[in-house]
């Protein structure tokens, strides 16, 4: 099937297919998809601007990547679990709308983000206005014990906007260290870069779209 641009502008691609694309959860069996973006299970409280379906996709060749690094998780007793992939752009636009809405939920705010404000989230480089989980090459994961189905204990959940959320910081113990640790050395080994702001946080280093961003909904 041909990709069929819409629009392209300022780098961003508007398609209605996959081409280039591929689902993790079919590339891959067995790795956990949460999806969590599609689900209420995220620092907005609300099913995200263009998440339609709890599925993830990677370009991909980043995706095949991926599936080494399940693999080799798997051989020491571990799975991967993926908070997101490929995220649209509609997304991002709508993190954007969301940050400009005065604070309505301050359980979630104590949850995520206790320490700065909405707008906080994009000037101190949490939230990117431009991702590369738009161009299909970046992923948020974490590893999971196989035997007990437990995610290992990383010292902060997915998306906390902290300094403790840094992968190598301070105020974390030696052994979430060491998870950590982990998880960095199976994706760096399979040719991914950490994001030092976010322990769960790695891109393809050879991205297969460097410069595009896509918009095409998660279905």
């Amino acid at each position: 099937m041909n990709l069929l641009i819409l629009l392209l502008f300022s780098g961003v691609i508007m398609a209605h297919n996959l081409t280039g694309f591929v689902s993790l959860g079919e590339l891959c069996p067995g790795i956990k998809i949460n999806a969590n973006y599609s689900t209420l299970e995220n620092f907005t409280g609300t099913i995200v601007r263009g998440y339609k379906s709890h599925k993830a996709y990677l370009a991909k060749v980043p995706a095949e990547a991926l599936c080494k690094v399940h693999n080799q998780a798997k051989a020491q007793g571990f799975g991967i679990k993926i908070f997101d992939a490929y995220r649209p752009v509609k997304a991002v636009e709508y993190f954007q709308e969301w940050a400009k809405i005065p604070e309505n939920n301050n359980e979630l705010k104590q949850v995520y983000y206790p320490s700065y404000t909405r707008l906080e989230l994009f000037e101190k480089g949490f939230i990117a206005k431009r991702s590369s989980h738009s161009r299909g090459s970046a992923v948020d994961l974490t590893l999971y014990d196989l035997k007990s189905g437990k995610d290992l204990d990383m010292g902060t959940k997915f998306d906390y906007f902290d300094e403790s959320s840094q992968t190598e910081s301070p105020f974390i113990t030696q052994k979430q260290q060491i998870n950590r640790n982990l998880l960095k050395d199976l994706m760096e080994s399979n040719g991914f870069k950490n994001f030092s702001q976010e322990w769960w946080h790695y891109s393809f280093r050879l991205e297969p779209f460097p410069g595009q961003y896509f918009d095409f909904d998660v279905e």
